[in-house]
């Protein structure tokens, strides 16, 4: 007679601590609000720095006019407005801002012709002062028509993640995983 060997393992055991795995894994809230977070950074710096990699410069005539001024930032609303949020399954930054799609993607903005009343100052002689007056302090005025044009506007994506960016997330994300299997 000969001896048969059997070699019997209980999974149960290995079911368990896969189970409470897959259930640590479900519960992502706390990684989605780490990335949206290291996104709102990545977009906070691209607006510090003026791009990651830099935005194309102003026309000269705007520069002079904005003079020491920043690139997206003249007023600081559309820099201001960017929010996170984030749920179980995904990481969002965004803005809600109606110009903001402009200047992340860049494109044409038509304005159309238009017409309107110039108030000036005449003097005594008949001469015109050249400069504009308040309506209440004129006593010429003349209709105006300005024709339509074309501005071109380049795109200036605040809304871009570097690859540096791309890797601290991963490394953000691989570092989330390993606390969930190590816990």
């Amino acid at each position: 007679m000969s001896a048969v060997y059997h070699i019997t393992y209980n999974v149960t055991d290995f079911e368990k601590a896969l189970g409470e795995l897959i259930k640590k894994l479900e519960h992502r809230e706390p990684l989605m609000r780490e990335l949206a977070a290291a996104m709102g950074d990545a977009v906070e710096e691209n607006f510090k720095n003026q791009g990651r990699p830099a935005w194309m410069g102003w026309s000269p005539a705007y520069a002079r006019k904005r003079a020491g001024g920043k690139i997206l930032q003249r007023s600081g609303r559309l820099a201001s407005s960017i929010s996170q949020q984030s749920s179980n399954d995904e990481a969002l930054v965004g803005t809600n801002v109606v110009y903001a799609r402009i200047h992340q993607e860049g494109g044409s903005i038509n304005i159309p012709a238009r017409s309107q009343r110039a108030y000036y100052h005449q003097r005594k002689d008949g001469s015109l002062n050249n400069r504009f007056a308040r309506k209440s302090k004129a006593n010429y005025s003349e209709w105006n028509t300005i024709p339509g044009y074309q501005i071109k506007m380049p795109a200036r994506p605040f809304l871009h993640l570097t690859e540096s960016d791309v890797d601290g997330m991963e490394e953000t994300a691989k570092t989330y995983l390993q606390r969930v299997i190590d816990s």
